[in-house]
């Protein structure tokens, strides 16, 4: 396929592929400092029934709301230019979840944090920018180094989640820091990034139903979302449920390696994005060098084989191993993804094709802790991570199917 046109003489593509790396760390830290402690902040806001509910419907609500409003984004990124959008993210959110270090009220809380889930999306908005104005030779290590910055503000947030705990007055108080950091990635993109973005000559035309339409005769493109789905599912929306299953787990061996919920909390995620990071450099080279099919095909395997370990641990340490498993093929899925979505998006349409992939990827970011909450009375958490199982299996079976009939010496 051809380079989108302009593409390998853009001047900026590495400066932006940097700067973008470094403002999706400090989204993702102040994300993390205060998501990967949710439960606790939630349950120290009074609520003692039904915490995993809880959880689940306040980030159902607020995946929901942005996957609503996503596609808009798309149709806006690609009249408006993706720099746009991007600013819109970091400063959107930087403001909601300032204001929600000051809603202490559990309910207000699911308000203020629906309302926020409009200006989501700082991380993909990037992504659709790096994967547009990046010469195509080098797209595959571009979004693998700002997936490896996302990564490395995963790592970090817990890290100064569990710092800051300490220090501020109360656990409700992370989201001050997680608004300081969204404002000053905000800033970096404002500041660093430049993109020649041409306005189209005809009317700014919102059509959601034919712009799906038109994708959905895309060859592969739905199962590359479903896909995206599965991602999210399976990383995105399970970091609640992971500290929720660690609070399980401790439950049944208190004091567990003489460390402190928090501590364990901390660890979990720490494990899973530092192997993460560590793996996202060899995932671009080998995007770079393989054809995108064939490394989807590696991932997914590795991904369905992995998932297995994780609904039979026994004990915390068990999951932090099983869960830098699964990290070790699933972190490499965004990039090859989004590289195979951007590379069958229609001429004028590659904001838009991948924004309705990031939009599709949210349901899984939305349902993954509504459902956890669902099972939990009746399977225990145990029940959300085998249905992730089998779902990545259906995605495996259904990649297989793909391949099977694909034309021999076809690639991408």
């Amino acid at each position: 396929m051809e380079e989108t046109p302009g593409a390998g003489d853009h001047p900026h593509w590495r400066r932006n592929t940097r700067s973008l790396a470094l403002g999706n760390v400090l989204i993702n830290i102040g994300w993390n400092a205060a998501f990967a402690f949710l439960p606790l902040i939630v349950k120290s806001m009074g609520v003692e029934q039904n915490l995993a509910l809880w959880v689940g419907v306040m980030m159902f609500g607020y995946y929901t709301v942005s996957c609503i409003c996503t596609p808009i984004w798309g149709v806006l990124a690609d009249y408006y230019g993706r720099k746009t959008m991007i600013l819109r993210a970091g400063f959107g959110m930087a403001t909601g979840f300032t204001v929600l270090a000051l809603t202490s009220n559990p309910v207000a809380f699911v308000v203020v944090l629906i309302i926020t889930g409009f200006a989501n999306g700082y991380v993909p908005a990037g992504q659709a920018l790096i994967a547009t104005t990046t010469p195509r030779r080098h797209v595959g290590g571009a979004l693998a180094l700002t997936q490896a910055g996302a990564s490395t503000g995963t790592l970090l947030g817990p890290m100064f989640g569990a710092a800051l705990i300490g220090v501020l007055p109360s656990m409700h108080s992370l989201f001050s820091f997680t608004g300081i950091a969204m404002y000053a990635a905000g800033f970096i993109a404002l500041f660093l990034v430049r993109e020649h973005h041409v306005r189209p000559s005809h009317p700014l035309r919102i059509d959601l139903r034919a712009d799906m339409a038109r994708l959905l005769q895309v060859s592969e493109l739905k199962l590359l979302y479903f896909l995206q789905v599965l991602f999210a599912f399976t990383v995105y929306g399970a970091v609640a449920i992971v500290t929720l299953f660690t609070l399980e787990l401790l439950e049944r061996k208190p004091g567990f390696g003489a460390m402190s919920v928090e501590s364990w909390v901390a660890l979990m995620a720490i494990g899973f994005t530092l192997v993460s990071i560590l793996v996202l450099p060899f995932w671009g080279t080998v995007l770079n060098r393989l054809p995108a099919t064939r490394v989807l095909s590696i991932l997914l395997t590795g991904t369905l084989l992995t998932s297995l370990l994780v609904p039979v641990v026994r004990d915390p340490l068990e999951l932090l191993l099983a869960r830098v498993a699964f990290a070790l093929f699933v972190s490499g899925l965004p990039p090859t993804l989004i590289r195979m979505i951007r590379d069958r998006a229609p001429q004028g349409m590659e904001a838009r094709t991948l924004s309705y992939g990031t939009a599709v990827q949210q349901i899984g970011s939305a349902t993954a802790p509504l459902i956890a909450g669902l099972l939990a009375p009746y399977l225990g958490l145990r029940g959300y991570f085998g249905l992730a199982s089998i779902l990545i299996f259906i995605g495996w079976i259904l990649w297989r199917k793909v391949e099977r009939q694909r034309a021999p010496g076809s690639h991408d």
